[in-house]
Formats: C-alpha cells, structure tokens, sequence
C-alpha cells in the first residue's frame, strides 16, 4: 500500500458542475474530456503524487480525501450535476455513492467498478452508470482481433456494439438475482439466467452479422 502522506490537505475552495474524485488515469481521461467540452469540473484525490502529476501539466487540483463529507460539500456536491467516483479503495467507493445518493437523489452519479461484484454493489448503492475497470479496452481488443479474423470494420463495430449494449442490460438484470451473502457461482438463480443471457448474446451476435452480409433475407431461424 502507499505510504501515508503527510503533508495538509488542501482546503477545497472551488465548486464544480462535475466533481471528478480519483485523478489516476481513469480520472485523467474523464477530466480531459469533460473540460475540453466547456465544464467545469473539481478534481480531488489524496494521492499527492498524483496531484503533482497533475498539476505539471497545469490542471487545476485539490489535494484532499474525497470520501469526506465535508470536502465533496466544499467541492459543490449540493449543486452539481455530475459526481465521477474513480477511487481505489472498493469499500470507500461504496460509501461515497451511498452518501452522495442520500444527499441528492437527483445527482447523476458515475462510478468505476473494480469488477462485475463490485458493480452490483455500486448499482445498488445508488451509482447511475458503471464502468468497469479493463471493459471498454478490452472489447476494443475485442474488436481488433475480428478485424483481423476476416470481418469488415463495421461488422466488427457491429459486433463490439451489441456485445456493449447486451452486456449493459443484462447487467442490470442480473444486479437484481445478486445475493450478497452468495458467491455469484453458488447463486442457481444468477447462474441460470446468466447462462441465458451468453446464449442469447450469441445469437444476437450471429444474427447481426447474418443481416449486414446479407441484408435481403430477414434469417429469422437465426433468432431462434
């Protein structure tokens, strides 16, 4: 584990539309853009390495812990729109949507999620979007290897598309059969319905690709 900084926190002294807590790279990359767009956005962290980082290349950053209330308050968490919860610490990230949810059931909420446990813990938090750590890059891997596997550019778009959009509503669906006090391989519920839910990814997969390679003909045996 990191060693404990020593040195104060900063006093936060600045409101944002969007408060962005954790500036690693995952932070980094929702800050850059956000901004770039016209926004105004709080970073917070208390990795001070980070925070130097960051300032190096002339952000604008506040040294100070982010699972506090009293500093998402100072950050403007009573009139933001946005919260993105990129933290390290699991459990901490936990209590921060919880707290931020209680607090303003109108804010849209945007967690990173350490893997498919942790995003049902987070939706049920209150977390309105959830992104998990490697999803996005490795589907995009995904992708690469169909384009090099004989698919066009936009079967593989296609394909990595419908992966995206199935795997977020049965994430959803599935967020629902989740009992904590169970390990997910040991939930017959869970399990049968994921089971379900590959099944019927494959097949919309299959469909998809049937119908852009040969558009005149609807293939409904392959949705069967």
């Amino acid at each position: 584990s990191k060693a404990k900084d020593t040195q104060p926190h900063d006093e936060v002294d600045e409101a944002g539309t969007v408060i962005i807590a954790g500036i690693g790279r995952f932070g980094h990359v929702v800050n850059t853009l956000v901004q770039s767009a016209g926004f105004k956005t709080v970073l917070l962290d208390n990795d001070m390495v980070a925070i130097e980082t960051m300032r190096r290349f002339g952000f604008r950053c506040h040294y100070a812990d982010p699972t506090r209330p009293e500093v998402l308050h100072a950050a403007g968490i009573d009139s933001a729109q946005v919260l993105v919860v990129a933290i390290d610490d699991k459990a901490a990230a936990l209590r921060m949507v919880r707290y931020a949810r209680r607090k303003r059931p109108d804010l849209h909420i945007i967690a990173r999620a350490y893997d498919r446990l942790h995003v049902f813990q987070l939706h049920r938090a209150g977390a309105d979007d959830i992104t998990r750590e490697m999803f996005d890059s490795s589907l995009r891997a995904g992708r690469y290897a169909l384009e090099n596997l004989g698919l066009s550019k936009f079967e593989a778009s296609t394909a990595e598309s419908t992966f995206y959009d199935h795997d977020r509503e049965a994430l959803l669906e599935l967020a629902q059969l989740w009992k904590p006090a169970l390990q997910l391989a040991h939930n017959p519920e869970y399990t049968a319905r994921a089971k379900e839910l590959n099944q019927e990814l494959e097949t919309a997969l299959a469909t998809n690709l049937l119908q852009l390679r040969h558009p005149e003909h609807p293939h409904k045996e392959a949705a069967e």
